[in-house]
């Protein structure tokens, strides 16, 4: 007969503990989420005043990419995405969120480099120097970003 009890040869589970750092970091980017919500408004309701439709969907879309950023980063690092559907779920959110965002700003440069080009404005510049400026390459890095987030909330 075996001696002891049940209790003394269960493996105890491991509980993920989410570190006092990650909770406060997780609370400063969901903290960022008024503001950043705020100044996507404002920037929405000078897109509607303009009225292009193109420039309307392409605010929205970026606005949408940012915030989902930093409520997807922010509840990450808090640890509410405990299970892995609910990380991979949210991967794949932001990958394909940052993907069409990717999409559409790439062809938003295209046209204003070639409307640029139309108007004479800053020479003949190949797209090679029309990335190097931060106006340009910037719009880029978000969606970059998003995806690299998205790819790493998912590995985790």
């Amino acid at each position: 007969m075996l001696e002891g009890s049940v209790d003394q040869y269960s493996i105890p589970q491991q509980e993920k503990q989410t570190s006092t750092i990650s909770m406060i970091v997780g609370t400063s980017v969901l903290t960022l989420l008024l503001p950043t919500a705020a100044i996507a408004l404002l920037e929405l309701l000078d897109q509607i005043e303009i009225g292009e439709f193109r420039w309307l969907i392409s605010s929205m879309l970026s606005s949408l990419t940012i915030i989902s950023i930093l409520l997807i980063s922010g509840l990450y690092l808090i640890g509410f995405l405990q299970s892995d559907n609910l990380k991979m779920g949210a991967g794949i959110y932001l990958i394909a969120l940052s993907g069409i965002n990717f999409l559409l700003r790439f062809l938003n440069l295209n046209d204003q480099l070639e409307m640029n080009k139309e108007l004479g404005w800053w020479g003949d510049l190949s797209w090679f120097e029309f990335m190097q400026w931060p106006q340009t390459h910037e719009q880029l890095e978000l969606t970059f970003l998003g995806i690299i987030i998205g790819a790493l909330i998912m590995k985790k």
